[in-house]
């Protein structure tokens, strides 16, 4: 089936930085700090192309092409290929945004390998300098049904002349059906160092899932400032902690993370309470709360957030999500920094739209408000 939308976005009152958010999982969704214009085809096994456009809309009218991408399937996924924009992350090495080509081809004997090339993004759709370019490429294999392991290799050069050189290894394992572990580590040759390390692992118990984490990244790992998923870059870093989620009934789940959190020489806590309510057996209609206490130093803030997703009839769906951050340092920007989105959807046959309506303050907004549209259609394709 290929599937083909087309999403227009309206931006009313945008303001230049983008507002707080409590979490930071805001990807190419109605979350998302700024309107999103979305062209995209998708399909399953037996589809052979695809392709996608996402479009900034931030300051004013303004925008900027974050993901314009033509991606090729072949040899039953064996093997894929990508052209255009798009950001690229092999393995352990770090992500970025780069204009031209990726590939990914399973070898046998369970290898595989992968790769980008290209001329990296920078702001504001400017053309980028004479000489500036870069290469990544990882090798792999499959071990069984159990595991992998890699090593990756990106060299980026600027005017001809090595920016940045890093290698990075990865390897993943699940033991049984209840005990799982990976790690990443990378490591920068140009400015030797570590520059990004990960570890996490994960236990099951009945009900109860408990995940152990730890991490370090340095500032060249954060997601680059010219894309959309910068807002999920937060800052350097390093976290230690745990996540535990119980199913606590067939509809409830209830879960909570507790980590510590390492910016320079200050260390501060990472606390967060959730709970999500299933209305209907699919998840279709839903009720969900989070607490959380987070940042470091004179920016520690709490917040708290509460959303809700209701089947409607007639084929539509309502949803709504408010949260709260309350700053422990008042620096003349609100003692409470408000953000709500409601959003009303309609899906029927081939066809869906919605419409979305966000509002918010920050410490960077007194006020701000946008309004978010989409419309598209499926086709079936023999």
């Amino acid at each position: 089936m290929r599937r083909l939308v087309v999403a227009l976005v309206c931006l009313a009152n945008a303001a230049a930085a983008d507002p707080l958010r409590l979490r930071g999982d805001a990807y190419a969704t109605t979350q998302s700090p700024a309107g999103l214009l979305t062209l995209e085809a998708a399909g399953d096994q037996g589809l052979n192309l695809s392709a996608e456009a996402l479009v900034w809309m931030g300051e004013g009218t303004t925008g900027d092409v974050l993901v314009i991408a033509l991606r090729a399937h072949a040899l039953r996924g064996r093997a894929t290929a990508t052209l255009g924009r798009f950001v690229a992350t092999v393995g352990a090495l770090r992500p970025v945004h780069v204009d031209g080509a990726g590939a990914r081809l399973r070898l046998p004997y369970r290898f595989d390998i992968e790769g980008y090339a290209g001329i990296p993004v920078v702001a504001g759709l400017a053309t980028a300098r004479s000489w500036d370019w870069l290469a990544a490429t990882r090798v792999s294999r499959r071990l069984g049904d159990w595991g992998s392991a890699g090593v990756a290799y990106l060299q980026q050069r600027d005017a001809g002349q090595v920016a940045t050189e890093e290698v990075g290894f990865d390897a993943g394992a699940a033991f049984s059906k209840s005990d799982s572990a990976a790690a990443k580590v990378a490591y920068d040759v140009a400015s030797p160092g570590i520059a990004s390390v990960s570890f996490v692992a994960t236990h099951r118990v009945g009900a109860l899932r408990t995940d152990l984490f730890a991490s370090h990244r340095a500032a060249s790992h954060l997601l680059p400032a010219t894309s959309l998923f910068s807002v999920l870059g937060d800052v350097p870093a390093e976290r230690a902690g745990s996540t535990l989620t119980w199913k606590a009934a067939p509809r409830l789940d209830i879960g909570g993370d507790v980590a510590a959190r390492k910016v320079g020489a200050d260390i501060a806590p990472e606390l967060a309470f959730r709970a999500k309510l299933k209305l209907d057996d699919r998840g279709v209609s839903a009720l969900s709360c989070e607490a959380r206490r987070d940042g470091v130093s004179d920016e520690e803030w709490t917040g708290l957030r509460a959303a809700a997703r209701i089947a409607l009839p007639h084929a539509l769906s309502l949803a709504t999500e408010i949260e709260l951050v309350i700053p422990d340092v008042d620096r003349g920007a609100g003692r409470a920094w408000p953000w709500l989105l409601t959003a009303l959807a309609w899906e029927r046959g081939a066809w869906h739209a919605a419409i979305a309506a966000e509002a918010s303050a920050s410490p960077t907004d007194v006020r701000r408000f946008d309004v978010l549209t989409t419309l598209g259609r499926s086709w079936g394709v023999p």
